[in-house]
């Protein structure tokens, strides 16, 4: 007797260790992909076929067709399935010490009972679960004839002789083909101790069961009786509710294995009540069996003279079915009930740490509890029941939405706990040296002393030395002895010929459990965290837990079976991300879960570990790129929902109601609904909308926090930063966001700036309010999208001139090029399309009745100063400078063509500059001119650019002026410590580019126009381009432009745009003039400016003296203004210099008579 706990220690942990190598093999020969290559040859598997015909017998060598197919490779062969043999031989090795065990320990006891002898009970009962799991799932591996026959031929082929323990094996694989008859005739001998036990369960048993029973009493709770709540609770009926779970199995598995039980009074009923807690019942791992049918068959075929189980055929089979019809609904009531009891005791120990110690056995039992009921959900959640009782199955009586929040409470609990084990350590260890001692030597009296007998009572001393000589401040204090010992006594003094027997000493016997207990909790108190709260093994049901992806089938790959898979399958994670209140709270534990799953590998199937590991990377990335996406859903969703409300205060939602009180007006379309007015979203009719945004709001917070619980964890061989996921998703949106709100209508027509910017302070609003909930610093990712969205690296040369780049820039779709297009392409194309450039509203206007592209199309709601700024405000100096870029672009372009027509008219323009004075000669010289409109056009189109040029950078001065006006002070001041660098001056061009970023640059400073005309031309064209004030002066009087030019005060320009050629004239002259070579000085500059306003006055008033041809302009006074317009333009004129050459008080009838005829009508 002296033996037993070893033996049971030995067992149980090489019992165990079986389990995982048994599920090994089963998972290499059960599943198809696992198999050996030589298994899945159709050539060895006639061999094979052949060979386990008749086994264990085996036919002659030589009559096995194809048997070289394995003797080739014998030794490959061996050595493969030689550790799963090795498993089978020592199944049966196991089998035989263990059923000794429970023989000699069921013949030595007068009785086991939970009240008498804890430890030795449930350690027989255990050990009696676990002989009978281990040979159900040795029944399960499949190709177990084919592993013994192969291996004894292989080892015979090699060795010459036969493998010693073959016929032995062979006999108890064929007897355990089928467990429970085989198992009911080894437990024959166990039949009376099996039904004694478990009968004594049936009070325990259904008091753990019963929810009412368990609320009446307080089981779990510890403030029914407030004035008791520092006590310890140490009493019987929190031990047998910790072990509620183990009870099913032993009861089930008990009476299934020993029907002999059955003669006792009450256990038909308890067998009946086990049954129908659930159709399946649990072996290892994800391996459940059906055990209702085998009670069915046992109650149908058993036989006995003394046990008629016949007539109880029925109520079995009610049981069974109870346990689908009932079992659903019975245990959502329980997880209900677990779930309330443990998140009270969560908060309660959360805030008062010091309660773990005296109601730690409380806490055991709620965890145990806990765990039953998850492991009991997910083992038949998606999974059906037998054939004979799918009738009655209904899956939606077996689903619970708030299984995630036992899984979270049952992980904080274990996390609770494990951060304060100092105290439940040290409290332990302080009963143990005090009240536990008081108590056994209250109870070991002299009476017990001397009766005991010198071996009991040395056991019983020992016990007590142990304990006197704990010190609470003990760090590694071991009490495996002091158990040992116990369990010792028990067996001892549970021998019907003990002269102490527990029936006598209950009291000591309960004291002696108490150490028992007590010393657990202090150098096995992870071991009781792992028994009671670890989730490690929900690993086996991960599509349940996870759900299944979308199946995607490659080229020929054929559909499956459930066409369900296709689709997916949603799993408790996916539910807990969309539903609430509380719900979203709980996905860290999940993650929790990823990080523990790895260590279900064990040293005999290592690999498992990587395989394991790998998936546990793969769905962590899926599940924290779910919650991530979830969370920015919702805040995409709140967002649109303010971006709509803004709507709402449009001017033009202000104006439609004024029109629809108009007698005349009617709705657009039949079905036309009127824009909602400001404030209706809080009407209570209209409140389920608002309702909807403020529980995604708090779902997307609980997110959050959840989140937030972690800074980073470690799954597998990965560390993850769950926020960097959730700033990642939120960048990827909040970046698409701007791409698609920049082209809501995909036809190539941005959104306002002004109303895009709106749109991007409501994103920014709600995002930003996530910071409330995580520690995330929202506005610096926003700014990095933004930015991203802005800057192009090309462009990206700081401090110089020459920023732009030479090639095709990718865009890549980002919103600054999208702007950067749209602007590009509205001045090249659409600014010859019925609109004009109006300097005094700073935009490009819509001419009166004349189609712009599009319909509704606006130019000024893209182009006013308004919208400028706001466009300056979004994408900043950088993607402003995109813009700018592809204007230069416009500029060269049409700079090129205005060379052409330079190279074409030059010994023209070479006449005309030297004989311009001289009337006739000049004449035929100007009628010698060619393509002079086209000339003129390529003109304002190059000078529409340079327009719009100024007004980005008047708006991109305005903005910086206002966000940091003292950088722009700074860099003005610097910029005017030294004249102009009209001529780029290399010390002074960074100063240049920082004042032309900011838009404080002067007009002659202009220096990326320079560099980019400098790719059109070189010095060899000095000539040439003197020559451009001459052409664009012969242009009034040669260009059928300048004919039909009409000026409009309304706007300060002329219709066709030929008012932006001031622009044009100005820039170009200037920039050629320096790269040319052909000025060095702003004096030469100057003078050639001079040039064209002074031959351009000579031919104006010479069409006002002479008459009117084709030729000449019709609207003289639009003309001759242009000259005062073209000089207050520049920056090297002067008025005097245009009074020498046209007398002011002309110009000034021109413009009264101008502004007289044509204001009211403009």
């Amino acid at each position: 007797m002296s033996k037993i706990p070893e033996k049971f220690h030995y067992l149980r942990d090489q019992g165990e260790a079986l389990l995982h190598r048994l599920y090994y093999s089963r998972n290499v020969f059960s599943v198809e992909k696992n198999k050996p290559i030589w298994m899945k040859d159709a050539a060895a598997g006639k061999v094979l076929k052949q060979l386990t015909s008749k086994f264990p017998e085996f036919p002659e060598q030589e009559k096995i067709q194809g048997y070289e197919i394995l003797t080739s490779r014998s030794k490959v062969l061996q050595d493969e399935l030689e550790q799963h043999y090795e498993t089978f031989v020592d199944c049966a090795d196991w089998r035989d010490a263990t059923l000794a065990l429970l023989t000699e320990v069921a013949n030595s006891s007068s009785g086991l009972q939970l009240d008498f002898n804890p430890v030795l009970t449930t350690s027989w009962l255990d050990m009696m679960v676990l002989y009978v799991r281990l040979h159900i799932l040795a029944s399960l591996v499949q190709e177990k004839r084919v592993i013994l026959a192969v291996y004894y031929k292989m080892y015979f082929a090699i060795k010459s002789m036969a493998e010693p323990n073959f016929t032995r094996i062979a006999k108890w694989v064929i007897d355990f083909e089928t467990p429970f008859k085989k198992l009911q005739d080894e437990f024959r001998c166990i039949n009376d101790a099996v039904g004694k036990v478990l009968t004594s369960l049936t009070m325990p048993y259904m008091k753990a069961r019963t929810i009412n029973s368990l609320r009446k009493d307080g089981a779990l709770n510890i403030t029914l009786k407030p004035e008791d709540m520092a006590k310890p609770v140490h009493d019987q009926s929190r031990f047998e509710l910790a072990l509620a779970g183990r009870m099913n199995t032993w009861i089930v598995y008990g009476f299934l294995c020993t029907p002999g039980a059955f003669a006792l009074p009450g256990s038909i009923e308890l067998a009946k009540f086990a049954v129908s807690e659930g159709y399946l019942t649990p072996v290892f791992r994800d391996i459940s069996v059906a055990l209702g049918p085998e009670f069915s068959s046992l109650f149908g075929s058993y036989k006995s003279k003394t046990l008629k189980l016949a007539g109880y055929k029925k109520s079995i089979k009610e049981a069974a079915v109870a346990s689908i019809q009932d079992a659903g609904r019975r245990h959502l009531e329980r997880r209900i009930y677990v779930r309330q009891e443990l998140e009270a005791l969560l908060h309660l120990f959360s805030d008062r740490p010091q309660l773990l110690g005296p109601k730690f056995q409380i806490l055991v039992a709620a965890l145990s509890l806990a765990k039953e009921e998850i492991f009991w959900y997910f083992r038949h959640t998606d999974t059906f029941p037998p054939d004979k009782l799918k009738k009655t199955y209904k899956p939606e009586e077996f689903k619970d939405k708030k299984i995630s929040h036992l899984i979270y409470l049952v992980d904080a609990m274990v996390t609770l706990v494990r951060s304060h084990r100092n105290i439940i350590v040290t409290y332990h260890l302080e009963y143990l040296n005090g009240a536990d001692l008081q108590g056994l030597n209250h109870g070991m009296d002299a009476n017990f002393m001397s009766s005991a007998g010198p071996t009991l009572t040395s056991l019983a001393e020992s016990i007590t030395s142990s304990l006197q000589q704990v010190n609470a401040s003990q760090t590694n204090a071991n009490f495996y002895t002091v158990r040992d010992n116990w369990l010792r006594l028990e067996v001892a003094m549970s021998s019907p010929s003990s002269p102490v027997p527990l029936a006598r000493y209950k009291n000591l016997a309960h004291r002696f459990h108490l150490v028992y207990q007590h010393t657990r909790a202090v150098d096995q108190l992870d071991d009781i965290l792992e028994e009671y709260g670890n989730l490690k093994a929900l690993w086996y049901y991960k599509d349940s837990i996870f759900g299944i992806p979308p199946l995607i089938l490659g080229p020929g790959q054929p559909k499956p079976a459930d066409p369900s898979l296709m689709a997916g399958v949603l799993g408790v994670f996916d539910y807990i991300i969309a539903e609430g209140p509380e719900q979203p709270l709980h996905v860290s534990s999940f993650l929790r879960l990823l990080s523990i799953f790895p260590s279900n590998a064990t040293q005999f199937w290592p690999e498992e570990r990587e395989l394991i590991g790998e998936e546990c990377v793969i769905l962590a990335n899926t599940c924290l790129t779910k919650i991530a996406n979830a969370v920015v859903a919702v805040l995409s969703g709140v967002s649109n929902f303010y971006i709509k409300n803004e709507y709402q205060l449009q001017e033009y939602n202000a104006a439609l109601p004024l029109l629809m009180k108009r007698k005349e007006w009617k709705p657009p379309t039949k079905d036309w609904q009127p824009p909602a007015d400001p404030g209706t979203e809080s009407h209570f009719r209209n409140r389920p909308p608002l309702e909807n945004i403020r529980v995604s709001e708090r779902n997307a917070n609980q997110l959050c926090t959840s989140l937030n619980e972690m800074f980073e964890i470690v799954i597998y061989d990965q560390v993850f930063v769950p926020r960097e996921f959730l700033r990642d998703s939120m960048a990827i949106h909040f970046r698409n966001f701007l791409r698609k709100a920049v082209l809501p209508t995909g036809d190539n027509i941005i959104q306002r700036p002004s109303i895009l910017e709106l749109q991007i302070k409501s994103y920014l609003h709600v995002f930003t309010l996530v910071e409330n909930y995580i520690d995330l610093d929202v506005g610096d990712m926003l700014r990095e999208v933004l930015l991203g969205e802005a800057y192009m690296k090309p462009i990206g040369k700081l401090g110089r001139v020459d920023w732009f780049p030479d090639a095709e820039m990718d865009y890549r779709g980002s919103m600054g090029g999208a702007l950067a297009v749209f602007y590009s392409e509205f001045v090249a194309k659409r600014m010859t399309q019925g609109v004009c450039h109006a300097p005094v509203r700073l935009a490009v206007v819509s001419r009166t009745g004349v189609a712009v592209g599009q319909a509704n199309f606006r130019p000024e709601d893209y182009t006013d100063i308004i919208e400028m700024r706001a466009l300056a405000r979004l994408v900043g100096p950088y993607g402003m400078k995109l813009v700018e870029r592809e204007l230069l672009r416009v500029v060269l372009n049409n700079a090129a063509l205005i060379k052409e027509a330079l190279v074409l008219n030059s010994p023209v323009l070479e006449e005309i500059s030297a004989l311009y004075h001289k009337e006739s000669r000049c004449v035929e010289s100007l009628k010698k001119l060619r393509d002079m409109d086209q000339f003129v056009l390529k003109s304002i189109a190059a000078g529409n650019a340079l327009a719009f040029r100024r007004l980005i950078k008047e708006a991109v001065r305005d903005v910086a002026t206002n966000e940091v006006p003292h950088l722009v002070s700074v860099v003005r001041s610097m910029s005017q410590q030294y004249t102009n660098n009209t001529f780029m001056f290399p010390d002074l061009l960074p100063v240049d580019s920082l004042a032309c970023d900011l838009g404080v640059n002067g007009d002659t400073v202009d220096q990326p126009l320079k560099v980019m005309l400098s790719r059109s031309t070189s010095e060899s064209d000095k000539r040439l381009w003197e020559l451009l004030p001459v052409l664009y002066a012969c242009a009034f009087v040669s260009s059928i432009h300048w004919r039909e030019a009409q000026y409009r005060p309304s706007i300060d320009g002329y219709l066709n745009n030929i008012h932006t050629m001031t622009h044009a004239i100005n820039d170009l002259v200037l920039a050629y003039s320096f790269i040319t070579g052909s000025a060095t000085t702003d004096a030469d500059i100057s003078a050639l400016l001079l040039k064209f306003v002074e031959i351009s006055s000579v031919f104006l008033l010479r069409v006002i003296r002479a008459k009117q041809d084709r030729s000449t302009p019709v609207d003289m006074p639009s003309v001759m203004i242009f000259l005062d317009k073209f000089v207050a333009e520049s920056s090297l004129l002067t008025e005097d210099m245009l009074e020498r050459c046209l007398p002011y008080t002309l110009l000034r009838n021109m413009y009264k008579n101008l502004y007289e005829d044509r204001a009211v009508s403009s």
